[in-house]
């Protein structure tokens, strides 16, 4: 098994994928090795990628009211960014930069296009792991929501 198949069975995102489905999967996917300090998007951006953290980290940054920078999360090796872009085809919520060198897979709206056509089972059920992932992230932005509240109150 390839070093990306072998990444791509353990992640999240294509939990419930056969052999064949990962297999396929793979080849939608492209690698891509980014340095630190580079922005892969700008919030606002219009954007179509979601990509999976294999090595490095990534920051996850919002512009506050005053127009400053707040990073809101970190994301290392397992993580994902980007789900909504496959799912809404909206601007960028915030900006993703690069903190330490890093190694991403990445899969267009494209891709994801192409495996609906070949195989719909799969698209299926990576649309229902996207929309997972996003229930846990929305679950702990209400919490830290409700901390900040607490804490503010």
């Amino acid at each position: 098994m390839s070093s990306v198949l072998d990444t791509l069975a353990r992640m999240r995102l294509f939990d419930g994928l056969n052999d064949d489905e990962l297999t396929l999967l793979e080849t939608l996917v492209f690698v891509n090795r980014v340095v630190a300090g580079e922005t892969l998007c700008r919030e606002g951006d219009k954007s179509d990628f979601v990509c999976f953290v294999v090595r490095g980290s990534l920051d996850i940054v919002k512009t506050n009211v005053d127009g400053g920078e707040v990073v809101i999360a970190h994301l290392h090796a397992g993580d994902s960014m980007g789900e909504m872009a496959l799912v809404d085809n909206q601007p960028r919520s915030a900006t993703v930069r690069v903190a330490e060198d890093a190694t991403l897979i990445v899969m267009t709206h494209k891709g994801l296009e192409q495996l609906r056509q070949r195989s719909p089972a799969a698209a299926t059920q990576v649309m229902e792991n996207i929309a997972r992932l996003l229930c846990v992230h929305l679950r702990r932005t209400s919490s830290q929501l409700a901390q900040f509240k607490l804490a503010a109150g």
